[in-house]
């Protein structure tokens, strides 16, 4: 048996495009999938990641199975490939964020769908499948990830297409439950954490001081996380990962935090509103930012803070400002997108049922366009301030301030400014070619 898997690009991450290598990770969904076929099939894999590598398909040959995963912002290009190689007489089966999302949908261009976390359904579809029984749809309603030690094939992966430190998930899922997000409706707002000693384990066989660990969610579960963190100390490496700005209210998880080795922290302010905080259910506290981030600091962390623009309680003031406040708590590497409606989630039916959604094309779900009329200005004008904010930050001035001025991580906090620098440019380039073609 042959299968493909294949991750589409869209507008934003696709090869040669705005993503340099500075800022592209190696994903661990492909490589997981393959880890999960069962052993008797002896299927030969290919794993093509379209944000990183240009393929011609025309080369590759027969696949028995085509496997696509798609986020809402790529689910075009994913029907596109769907109908290419179901033409060739491949077996197309999708799944990832937006086809858990809209299965109806996606249904009519794939043989089979998967919903939600496929760990258990995917070993159920290749029995199905070589049996000549696969159904139409698989609904991964739970997730049994910590039942086995299942190591990703990160072999079938470019390894120079990606930055050169290991990606690795001890944790999945996401009990937080924020309005805008998909990780809630993908996972159900549930933890499923692998057992401690697998993920030593495999860190240990990666032989690298330095991980990223892409978990969206590690330190909601705080006994897990604690384990964890005790459990990573003797290894003495260094890793970067994402945590939520209540982290510093517990100082043992915090203490064990900095000692297994933190450097680098994504988190998500998002906004400077409480008004729009407590709109999509983001539990963060704006008084407390520059708290956070100056412990952090303290102990030799750097700060990669996400902000969102488009939610109902901004202003232009607002949206204007916020260079001048990022600068004040201090965060080192700040990234923007615009407020995205992905569908199906509370987000897009709250704009839907006041018909607020502009554009149903998913392309435009890419966190740089705006597929929904924001409150206080036109959609043209929230993209337009997108470009001046993220030009603003990145500014050689303060890319100087932020990444050569401080004690800490220089070389690596220079790189991925100038790379944020670059893709920036990248974006408003795009954004520009659209609004002449629309005007």
């Amino acid at each position: 048996m042959k299968i493909l898997f294949i991750t589409p690009y869209d507008n934003n991450y696709r090869y040669k495009s705005a993503f340099t290598k500075s800022l592209s990770y190696m994903p661990l969904t492909m490589p997981y999938l393959a880890a999960l076929t069962p052993k008797e099939y002896e299927v030969q894999f290919k794993a093509v990641d379209e944000g990183v590598q240009k393929c011609d398909y025309e080369k590759l040959g027969f696949y028995d199975v085509v496997a696509i995963t798609s986020v809402t912002s790529s689910v075009n290009r994913g029907y596109e490939l769907a109908e290419y190689f179901k033409q060739k007489g491949s077996y197309i089966v999708m799944g990832g964020h937006h086809v858990t999302l809209m299965p109806d949908e996606a249904a009519q261009h794939a043989d089979t769908v998967m919903t939600g976390p496929a760990d258990r359904i995917w070993r159920e579809f290749i029995e199905d499948y070589a049996n000549g029984a696969a159904k139409k749809r698989y609904d991964g309603e739970h997730c049994d990830i910590g039942s086995a030690n299942i190591v990703p094939m990160r072999e079938l992966m470019q390894k120079s297409k990606y930055i050169g430190v290991p990606t690795v998930i001890a944790n999945f899922g996401c009990t937080n439950k924020c309005e805008f997000c998909v990780i809630n409706s993908f996972w159900g707002g549930k933890h499923s954490a692998r057992q401690v000693n697998d993920v030593i384990d495999e860190i240990r066989s990666l032989k690298s001081k330095r991980i990223l660990f892409l978990d969206p969610s590690p330190t909601s579960n705080r006994a897990y996380a604690k384990e964890f963190y005790r459990a990573l100390i003797p290894l003495n490496i260094q890793w970067a990962g994402l945590c939520t700005t209540d982290v510093c209210e517990d100082e043992e998880l915090f203490d064990l935090m900095i000692e297994s080795g933190c450097i680098g922290i994504l988190m998500g302010f998002e906004t400077f509103s409480e008004a729009s905080l407590a709109e999509s259910h983001k539990r963060n506290k704006v008084a407390e930012y520059k708290a956070a981030v100056d412990k952090f600091h303290q102990n030799g962390v750097s700060i990669l803070g996400t902000f969102m623009l488009g939610f109902d309680g901004d202003t232009k003031e607002s949206i204007l400002k916020m260079p001048e406040y990022i600068e004040e708590i201090g965060v080192d590497i700040p990234r923007f997108a615009i407020l995205t409606p992905y569908p199906n989630t509370p987000t897009y039916e709250r704009f839907d049922a006041e018909g607020r959604i502009i554009s149903k094309d998913w392309n435009d779900y890419d966190s740089i366009h705006a597929a929904f009329a924001p409150k206080n200005f036109t959609a043209r004008e929230l993209e337009e301030m997108l470009v001046k904010v993220s030009n603003e930050c990145y500014t050689l001035k303060r890319i100087w301030k932020r990444a050569v001025k401080n004690k800490y991580g220089g070389l690596i906090k220079l790189g991925v400014n100038l790379g944020f620098k670059i893709y920036n440019k990248k974006v408003e380039k795009t954004l520009k070619r659209e609004w002449r073609k629309k005007a």
